[in-house]
């Protein structure tokens, strides 16, 4: 993709940098693979510790990324798992020898820029899973009530420093432009060692939001039909309501 998804090369050194447990979501994404298999597709996966979380419980996990750095960093850390597979890759246009998998999820989608782009996203999807597989995207949905709106400049800590002789910290703001249906983010990652030398980089981009018939139509475009709509991972339905979350389950129903 191009460079308007952020700079996530300087990024990949620190991604864990807000010291979050994040158990409860790789356990979600494990769960939910439980209704269709043991294979998983794991797009835009960043270091693959979701993919390391469920590799660990026996599935087999092909996951990629389009930044070389952040492949790189995630086999210094789970390079040794088995049943795990990390890759480079471009979510548009991939292809893996491996066979038709169960199972594919992802939540960033919104850095898909065009509906062109997330068409061609789905089409590669498809072409890697078993008819009946599962694809689940779990994203924010535009609707015709979305305002614009304006978050002034933050300052973010981790929850814990979990760097040695290094704090880290992130400063940014947010701003929704309903009319694009595009989030545009601005942020500044620092990184400070006992020197007080200071390290710092930008990391500014755009997600794109799109209508609920939008995803509707690129999955049918593409292959999929829709079996559950949700607003919430705790599967409460989804309704019309302005900034709310969406995950969208759907099922192969034929190749593309």
């Amino acid at each position: 993709m191009s460079n308007d998804i952020g700079n996530y090369a300087r990024h990949a050194r620190y991604w864990n940098w807000g010291g979050m447990d994040r158990t409860a979501e790789y356990s979600f994404w494990h769960r939910y693979a439980e209704r269709y298999g043991k294979s998983v597709l794991i797009p835009m996966c960043a270091w693959g510790e979701t993919g390391a979380y469920m590799a660990e419980r026996g599935y087999n996990v092909t996951a990629f990324d389009i930044t070389p750095e952040m492949i790189a960093e995630g086999k210094k850390r789970f390079g040794n798992v088995q049943g795990l597979s990390l890759f480079e890759g471009d979510v548009r246009d991939f292809s893996f020898d491996t066979p038709p998998m169960d199972f594919c999820f992802g939540t960033d989608f919104g850095h898909i820029l065009t509906i062109e782009d997330m068409k061609n996203a789905f089409s590669c999807i498809n072409r890697h899973l078993r008819i009946g597989g599962g694809l689940v995207i779990e994203t924010s949905v535009r609707t015709i009530d979305d305002k614009s709106n304006l978050i002034p400049t933050q300052i973010w800590y981790p929850t814990k420093q979990i760097y040695p002789d290094i704090m880290v910290w992130k400063t940014g703001e947010t701003r929704n432009d309903a009319e694009s249906g595009r989030c545009y983010i601005s942020q500044v990652f620092y990184a400070e060692d006992n020197s007080g030398n200071v390290e710092s980089f930008d990391h500014s981009f755009y997600l794109q939001g799109y209508y609920r018939d939008e995803w509707l139509d690129a999955f049918e475009e593409c292959g999929f039909g829709v079996r559950n709509e949700y607003g919430c991972r705790n599967f409460r339905p989804w309704e019309n309501e302005s900034g709310v979350l969406g995950i969208f389950e759907v099922v192969k129903l034929r190749t593309v």
